[in-house]
């Protein structure tokens, strides 16, 4: 066996930042103590590590290229016979469910958290707690747009809860079950594979790094510079 990198340093900065973003921002949203500026605060920079995030997908490395999830989402069936195949056969290291990068069930994840937390973000900026704060972008919507927003922004944390805790338990099941680590090898890129094993090498784009940062400074720069 030999160790190959497949998660490069950015996509394991972004991952973890956005887990701990996220922990942060529901536990300012949903206490019951006055942390309304906090919980925007590390809002505006969760959006910048989304944003940064997204443009890496289009230009960075490659097992963390949106193409590659699209391309898998045609074997989703076919994968998920498989998952549940070793699970009823109690097959503790079945190689048919492991993946170098994203398995395709992983990527729906990916989608989905990235679509729902972008819905949830968005929403953000058009919220107000009717007494202190007013988002940014509050002005610029109908009563009836900013009611619809405000719902969705109220509801999406407890969808986002049940989809991480979903992702959680399938990591945890890929860890014991199949035998497979990966949450070390988000913190250290590599995994093993077999020493003919023919796979991509993973390089870090220059300019996948430069224009996903870039990007995201202006972003955080000019959110920060406006008027709430």
């Amino acid at each position: 066996m030999k160790r190959v990198l497949v998660w490069d340093w950015p996509i394991r900065v972004f991952h973890w930042l956005m887990v701990v973003l996220f922990l942060g921002m529901i536990i300012t949203g949903k206490s019951e103590e006055d942390y309304l500026e906090l919980h925007i605060d590390l809002g505006y920079v969760f959006s910048g590590v989304l944003v940064a995030r997204i443009i890496y997908g289009f230009l960075g490395s490659y097992h963390g290229q949106f193409k590659q999830g699209l391309s898998s989402f045609k074997k989703i069936r076919l994968y998920t016979m498989v998952v549940f195949k070793s699970l009823k056969a109690h097959k503790n290291d079945d190689q048919r469910t492991k993946r170098l990068g994203h398995n395709p069930l992983g990527w729906v994840m990916v989608f989905a958290l990235i679509t729902l937390l972008s819905m949830q973000l968005i929403s953000g900026l058009f919220f107000t707690d009717d007494i202190f704060w007013y988002g940014p972008f509050y002005d610029y919507a109908s009563d009836d747009v900013l009611e619809l927003l405000a719902q969705l922004h109220r509801i999406l944390p407890d969808v986002l809860i049940a989809l991480v805790i979903l992702h959680i338990s399938a990591v945890l099941l890929h860890e014991v079950r199949f035998k497979e680590k990966l949450i070390i090898a988000m913190i250290h890129g590599h995994k093993p594979i077999g020493v003919t094993s023919d796979v991509p090498l993973v390089k870090t784009p220059r300019v996948g790094v430069v224009m996903s940062l870039g990007v995201s400074l202006v972003w955080l720069i000019w959110l920060f510079s406006l008027p709430s």
